[in-house]
């Protein structure tokens, strides 16, 4: 029960809205902030305006029942930047999603930790807010909060928000919210680095630096690409110990490949030199170029061996060298790749068998091709990326042998890198874990999948989603399991709670195959009726308020599924709508109203027959009949009714009467019969 010192307007800063910058938004209380008292009914609006007149659009209508999820999830239609919630007392909350860096000084920062819930919880898992100003050390707070938090952490966001007053209004400013715990997730970005001459640390020069019009020059040209990882190195691990560096030299591979037809020919061929060569010719046996030694045209080296342990991992013909600039937490890392042993015409990058879409990318334009190579070619003006093709095999050797790199027995570092990254997901699978564990007790059939890419709100939505099942009767989970489960839910969480809510007119919802693209245009009234079979039964014209009215009738009203049976459009007026729902009740069935229509034909009542074939045209068409009509309509199929079943008694009545006897004669016309006359 509401506390009675309890303001009906106070829910608007004492729950907690989080964004992830792009459309999704999830509202809840939290341990650690003020507990809500009030569980308003809200009605939620989106629009690409804060006056709320460009394309104001039905987000959700949220009851107080759904409150029990404590976590609500909602998607507000793309490019829309302003979302108002109003309560039933009026009350109102705007929230102004915008960039970082055009949020207004000050504010706070909100942390939202997800844990592990304590042993014995009675919560399948557990979020704690931690708020402090925005004009403190939010990332060094943030990191204090996370350590604090123990191996229970799982998940954690930050936002930044400001709270503006005004009389009794009130808008809340966020930005997105950015992932704490663990970093971003991986996307591998590469960059050539432009040719140079300086000498680095290392004092590695090209291996063509011996050739005499070089010698004339400031220096070689080193061949560097600059790996950008946007994650921590632990929560990348399993990606980068899947990717390999690599180096192809093509004119190694051209004079090998030459050199087997020759002999295969029995032509003359030549050897090239080798290190030992070098060192017999100059006498030094200590004699060690920057070049590849190997006589192997193609060169790969596993990426996450050479980023935490390039000294046991080192690859022949090329140098990893880790950022010494410390970066921001979430921001992840930098390194450069040199490769010492390219010459011209040379392919350098990284292979990756077990990579998806986006996992390697080339900045600042990505080429394309498959999905699982990114290279660049050495020109002799710089490093051109090139898309990776199947031509020369070249692809093929690359991948056989970044697979058995990654197989190879790495490092002791990189090992424990390894594991390191498998206790953080090992996190996740006791998060999903206990979710489950929450549905199987609550015996719904409904299950997660062992944890992938996280969003940044996805905690949020799963614990949403588990709540909302659990708390559901078992025909609404019926109903949600059929819809496709969290599936459905993740694609449009505001239907499949109003599909949950929906009783009798939601029964037989479905998604249409076109839902997903079409998500972004209606609002969440035409979404409904559309998965319920009754697109087109709103009137047209109706603003987003309107709108709002008709999607709770249509949830709490017990009636309305006639109305879709009948097909009769709704009615914004209460009063006409309900009205027309219990008229609709007399005319569901086509084959009654057919012989109404058939009999006022018959008796001549042309006008009622006419009125009722115009009906039955409305609904052979897949129309909707207006919704003042419906009364007069199961009236006249009601007289039709009365009408023929007084027929019918008066028919059967003279059916069963007894045959009226001839009146006597008398005796003379008797004689008169009897003689003839």
């Amino acid at each position: 029960m509401p506390h009675a010192w309890a303001r009906p307007s106070m829910w608007r800063e004492q729950f907690d809205y989080y964004w992830d910058g792009r459309r999704r938004l999830a509202i809840g209380w939290f341990e650690g902030a003020e507990r809500a008292a009030v569980r308003p009914e809200l009605t939620v609006i989106s629009a690409r305006d804060e006056r709320f007149t460009n394309a104001p659009t039905l987000v959700d209508v949220i009851s107080a029942a759904r409150w029990r999820a404590r976590i609500i999830v909602v998607d507000v239609p793309p490019e829309h930047r302003f979302v108002r919630l109003t309560a039933a007392d009026g009350a109102e909350l705007i929230l102004a999603l915008s960039a970082e860096r055009d949020l207004p000084q000050g504010g706070d920062w909100r942390l939202l930790l997800t844990l592990l819930p304590d042993a014995g919880g009675a919560d399948p898992v557990a979020f704690r807010l931690a708020a402090f100003p925005a004009r403190g050390d939010v990332e060094r707070l943030s990191r204090e909060q996370t350590a604090a938090a123990g191996a229970r952490l799982v998940w954690a966001i930050g936002q930044r928000r400001v709270v503006e007053r005004a009389d009794n209004a009130v808008v809340i400013r966020l930005a997105p919210a950015r992932r704490i715990f663990p970093a971003y997730q991986s996307r591998l970005v590469l960059e050539a680095a432009p040719f140079e001459s300086s000498a680095a640390a290392d004092a590695r020069e090209a291996p063509f630096a011996i050739m005499e019009h070089w010698l004339r020059e400031p220096g070689a040209p080193r061949i560097i690409l600059r790996l950008r990882i946007p994650d921590s190195i632990e929560e990348s691990a399993t990606l980068l110990g899947r990717c390999s560096v690599a180096l192809a030299m093509n004119q190694r591979r051209r004079l090998k490949g030459w050199t087997l037809e020759q002999r295969s020919a029995g032509e003359p061929a030549v050897d090239p030199l080798t290190f030992d060569d070098l060192r017999q010719a100059t006498g030094d046996p200590h004699e060690h170029p920057d070049a590849a030694e190997t006589a192997e045209p193609v060169v790969v080296g596993n990426l996450l061996a050479l980023l935490v342990d390039p000294e046991e991992a080192e690859v022949d013909g090329i140098a990893l060298r880790r950022s010494r600039e410390k970066a921001a937490p979430g921001m992840g890392e930098t390194a450069e790749i040199e490769f010492y042993g390219a010459a011209l015409g040379d392919d350098v990058g990284l292979v990756c068998p077990a990579a998806g879409p986006g996992d390697l990318g080339i900045a600042p334009v990505d080429p394309g091709g498959p999905a699982f190579a990114r290279l660049f070619r050495v020109e002799g003006d710089g490093l051109a990326p090139r898309r990776a093709t199947d031509d020369e095999g070249l692809l093929d050797d690359l991948m056989r042998r970044a697979a058995d790199a990654a197989r190879a027995g790495t490092g002791a570092a990189a090992r424990a890198v390894a594991e390191r990254a498998a206790g953080l997901k090992g996190r996740r699978d006791k998060f999903v874990a206990s979710l489950n564990g929450a549905l199987a007790r609550a015996e719904v059939a409904a299950r997660f999948e062992p944890p992938g890419l996280w969003d940044a709100l996805e905690p949020l939505a799963q614990a949403s989603f588990t709540a909302l099942v659990i708390g559901e009767t078992g025909p609404a989970r019926a109903r949600l399991q059929q819809l496709g489960g969290y599936g459905a839910f993740c694609a449009d969480p505001a239907l499949a709670a109003g599909i949950a809510e929906g009783g009798e007119f939601a029964q037989s919802a479905r998604l249409s195959a076109d839902a997903a693209p079409a998500r972004s245009a209606p609002s969440l009234l035409a979404r409904y009726l559309d998965a319920c079979g009754a697109q087109g039964m709103a009137p047209a014209g109706v603003d987003a308020t309107q709108e709002a009215r008709l999607m709770r009738a249509l949830l709490k009203e017990p009636d309305v599924a006639a109305l879709r049976e009948a097909r009769v459009a709704l009615a914004i007026d209460d009063g006409v709508r309900r009205e027309a729902a219990k008229a609709a009740r007399f005319i569901v069935d086509a084959a009654a109203v057919e012989r109404a229509r058939a009999h006022f034909a018959e008796a001549g009542a042309m006008d009622a027959a006419d009125m009722l074939d115009a009906y039955l045209d409305i609904r052979r068409a897949g129309g909707w009949a207006p919704p003042h009509e419906a009364p007069t309509l199961a009236a006249l199929v009601a007289r039709a009714g009365v009408e023929r079943d007084a027929a019918r008694l008066e028919a059967e009545s003279l059916a069963q009467a007894p045959p009226a006897q001839e009146r006597s004669k008398g005796l003379f016309a008797a004689m008169r019969g009897l003689f003839g006359r």
